[in-house]
């Protein structure tokens, strides 16, 4: 009996092996946005969220894209102080930043969408350098832009505590529909 027990225990844990990497490996590509702060209150200051929604606008017969827009909640934010974003941009009150499009211009390498964000219930103009990665099941929006979190103040907080620019990226991954 305890010979039996310890074989099952063993050919379990080997078990384990080989069914738990095919569980934890992802095969669809998620959409994320992350940030970093060069400095700080603390450091390093950085988060990443993946629960955040995006959504586009795809011209039917170009194939250009006509809008993009997206809202993330600030809580949502994981990594090393990432409450950080949450505590500048007051998210008990304020608790989304969002983006709207207003312009979206293809460029060589990659496309310019500038549009307004809104962060502690102001809006703002700002650009985003957008990459577009075409797949047979996806299409994949990645890109950066510079989150200037002081634009957002009444009054101007001190640089110790927030920094003037932000460097924030994304990625956001669309389906496409099967006709």
């Amino acid at each position: 009996m305890k010979n039996s027990l310890v074989f099952s225990v063993l050919f379990t844990i080997a078990g384990l092996f080989f069914v738990l990497p095919e569980a934890i490996s992802q095969e669809k590509p998620v959409s994320r946005i992350s940030y970093s702060v060069p400095f700080g209150p603390q450091y390093p200051i950085e988060g990443e969220s993946f629960l955040l929604e995006s959504e586009i606008d795809i011209n039917d017969k170009t194939g250009a894209i006509e809008a993009l827009n997206f809202e993330v909640q600030l809580w949502t934010f994981n990594g090393f102080n990432s409450g950080y974003l949450a505590w500048i941009g007051n998210s008990q009150r304020f608790p989304n930043m969002r983006f709207k499009s207003n312009e979206i211009v293809k460029g060589k390498k990659n496309w310019k969408v500038k549009g307004d964000l809104e962060f502690r219930n102001r809006w703002v103009p700002v650009t985003l350098f957008v990459n577009r990665l075409d797949t047979d099941e996806y299409t994949i929006l990645e890109g950066e832009f510079n989150f200037r979190p002081k634009d957002h103040f009444l009054i101007s907080p001190s640089n110790d505590l927030v920094p003037r620019r932000i460097p924030m990226e994304f990625s956001f991954v669309f389906e496409k529909l099967i006709n």
